[in-house]
């Protein structure tokens, strides 16, 4: 009998905290700008009908686990460079994705919501033969903005961009689309850093526009795989986020939504939208 009334009490407090948190604002999270396929905030695919709010695997990953906690969420794009400094700096940021974790910080961090593997790709044409990171000083190489930081295994020690011995070799973006682009362009020596699913997207997404068939060899030199955080400025929330992304992972759809973000496994939705495609290569820095 006692038991049967406890479930009842737990029952009533969870409906209680869950009808608090529709009744509440929504929580702002900022997101990385222009890091597809794990954020896709704007309009460089033509999405077919029903997936138009799929913005990409961190994205989903995170609404899934707000959905599990009852919480409405609105997304902001935010520069990468600039997304720890607005979490502090703004009132109405309450949480921050796809960051390295901090000691030096007064944040609360997530457990891992990504754990990303870099890889450098170079075109056959170079014949680079790449099999560590020290083979990649002698060749110029591209990454996204913070991946000096991001990657370790000295590769920050080569390519930090004020003080790696290396930099005058190295370029950093903040948009993906303008990297790929670039690697792409023809005659383009550059090695690029990227991951597996982001190359994939992008070979598939710029196909229209660039010659993406030249055959190309990808080298894991990085032995160690970087793992992206959720960052709040509240610890409840915190705490509640990481028994939801427990859950997404359990029982599967953690994985369905890579699968999902997939081109191959499931290309629906991939239908580049080339005049966008072209307007943000010639828009970005």
């Amino acid at each position: 009998m006692k038991s049967t009334i406890l479930a009842i009490l737990t029952l009533l407090a969870f409906n209680t905290h869950a009808d608090n948190n529709k009744g509440s604002a929504p929580l702002i999270i900022g997101f990385g700008a222009q890091n597809q396929p794990y954020t896709m905030m704007d309009n460089q695919m033509i999405r077919a009908e029903g997936h138009e709010k799929h913005y990409g695997i961190e994205y989903s990953i995170i609404r899934q686990a707000m959905i599990l906690m009852h919480y409405e969420i609105k997304a902001k794009s935010i520069p990468p460079r600039e997304l720890k400094k607005s979490i502090k700096k703004f009132r109405n940021i309450d949480i921050i994705s796809g960051v390295t974790r901090s000691k030096k910080d007064k944040l609360y961090y997530s457990n891992p919501i990504l754990e990303i593997e870099y890889i450098a790709v170079s075109k056959n044409s170079l014949n680079a033969g790449i099999n560590s990171i020290s083979n990649l000083s002698g060749f110029n190489v591209i990454a996204r903005t913070g991946s000096y930081a991001t990657i370790k295994n000295g590769f920050g020690k080569l390519y930090h961009p004020k003080k790696g011995t290396h930099k005058h070799k190295y370029k950093e973006y903040d948009s993906n689309i303008k990297m790929h682009a670039d690697f792409w362009k023809a005659g383009s020596e550059a090695v690029l850093i990227t991951t597996e699913a982001s190359f994939n997207h992008f070979r598939m997404l710029l196909a229209g526009t660039h010659d993406t068939n030249e055959d190309v060899t990808i080298s894991e030199v990085f032995p160690t795989k970087t793992r992206l955080y959720t960052a709040f400025k509240s610890n409840k929330i915190r705490k509640e986020f990481n028994e939801a992304l427990e859950d997404l992972k359990f029982e599967g759809t953690y994985t369905r939504i890579f699968d999902h973000y997939n081109h191959e496994k499931n290309p629906d939705f991939h239908k580049p939208n080339h005049n966008e495609i072209t307007r943000q290569i010639k828009k970005a820095p």
